[in-house]
């Protein structure tokens, strides 16, 4: 599998999303699909306070797992390993959990249960508007200071508010935000399930183009829109995706990946995590598998390049 600069680090083009495990996905399968994941080369492990059961939110579930795989196969330092706090509660997903007691106690449990003293990327699942952006960051700056993470990094962010926040970090010497984690795939997402996400739009895009900075792609592959649809048919698609994903614009953006794949041989959902692997700024797509050999078809992937002209061909963001 590829990799590209981050920082000091040489990091895969794909890392492994683990938002089901502990959850949908019990520890036994979790750890065959990191076995299979590092069996690739990759090392971009992604993973946050809330993830394991949403249904249930008990919190750590995922980071446990991560963090017993990691001390069983002696790899911590060979693992990019990024995790996220400041999740509102689910029942209230407006709540600000962004005080500085709020930023510092995730990340102690995080460390606690990931067992290491670091994380190398430490984001924030939510903004606060209201909130001060230069309080956040001295609370952002303070961890890196303190050793418990490398870099720091935020999500569902608006570009206007991260530019902000590196400028008060410019003015006042404090550690910038390095990487911006929102929705971003090839298909256009409505966003009727989470409004509070944020996905890639126009201004977001110019900002990265702009800036240079690094984008990690969360729902990377659409929930499996594009690859479901070119194997099994519209009458296979979800409630869900037909929500979230179907629209005469993404149908018509299938028949051009189907284009490229007769031009390159690339699978579709190859076709789809290249797209994003080749934007004018790096990015990382997160991707999600609940089988052994949907880890191993990354393979491809990992080292598919488009030209410009092909990707410009399937979808421009701006």
């Amino acid at each position: 599998m590829r990799k590209q600069a981050l920082g000091n680090d040489e990091v895969s083009v794909i890392g492994m999303g683990t938002a089901e495990f502990g959850g949908r996905h019990p520890e036994g399968l979790a750890r065959d699909l990191l076995d299979a994941y590092v069996s690739l080369g990759g090392n971009l492990v992604d993973t946050a306070r809330v993830y394991g059961d949403f249904a249930t939110p008990r919190n750590g579930e995922s980071e446990k797992i991560v963090g017993r795989w990691m001390e069983d196969r002696g790899n911590r330092r060979e693992i990019f390993l990024s995790t996220k706090g400041g999740h509102p509660p689910f029942h209230d997903m407006h709540r600000s959990r962004l005080s500085p007691e709020e930023i510092r106690g995730d990340m102690a449990a995080s460390l606690e249960d990931l067992r290491t003293g670091y994380v190398d990327i430490y984001f924030l699942h939510r903004d606060d508007p209201s909130r001060p952006v230069g309080g956040i960051m001295e609370t952002l700056h303070g961890l890196v200071e303190d050793g418990y993470t490398r870099m720091i990094g935020v999500s569902n962010w608006a570009p206007a508010r991260i530019r902000e926040a590196n400028d008060y970090a410019e003015a006042h010497g404090l550690t910038r935000l390095s990487v911006n984690q929102p929705q971003f795939s090839l298909a256009q997402q409505r966003f009727f399930l989470d409004p509070t996400t944020r996905g890639m739009d126009a201004e977001t895009w110019r900002m990265h183009r702009e800036t240079g900075m690094a984008c990690f792609c969360f729902s990377s592959q659409a929930h499996g829109y594009f690859t479901r649809l070119d194997t099994r048919g519209d009458g296979t698609l979800t409630d869900n995706l037909r929500r979230e994903f179907d629209c005469p614009e993404n149908r018509a953006v299938l028949e051009r990946i189907r284009a490229v794949s007769g031009e390159t041989g690339l699978s579709v959902g190859s076709i789809a995590l290249a797209w994003l692997t080749g934007q004018p700024f790096p990015t990382f797509p997160l991707v999600g598998a609940s089988k052994v050999e949907h880890v191993l078809a990354l393979r491809e992937a990992g080292d598919a390049v488009l030209t410009d002209a092909q990707r410009d061909l399937l979808r421009t963001v701006v």
